[in-house]
């Protein structure tokens, strides 16, 4: 997470001081496109509109492992880390 002083955006991956709990943006921090988006309902889904685990998106990730939501970067999509340690985020 590099040396921000907020935890990154799930959604815009900024950590810049915003409530990143409705953070609404269609791009990332610097203007690139996202990944990710939020539904009406406040879900986090990936571009096919498969949900996206929230956890997995901190900085130690979910370890449950037995729920519908997927483990993927709302960043970038990977599958091997989340938001916060996603290399598209603000440093």
């Amino acid at each position: 997470a590099g040396t921000c002083r907020w935890s990154a955006c799930a959604i815009c991956l900024g950590c810049f001081s915003h409530d990143i709990q409705h953070c609404e943006a269609t791009t990332l921090w610097d203007g690139s496109p996202s990944y990710s988006h939020k539904t009406q309902n406040n879900h986090l889904v990936n571009p096919q509109g498969n949900p996206l685990c929230f956890k997995w998106q901190h900085l130690n990730g979910c370890h449950a492992g037995n729920h519908e939501f997927h483990y993927e970067c709302s960043g970038c999509g990977s599958k091997d880390h989340g938001a916060q340690n996603c290399p598209r985020g603000e440093k």
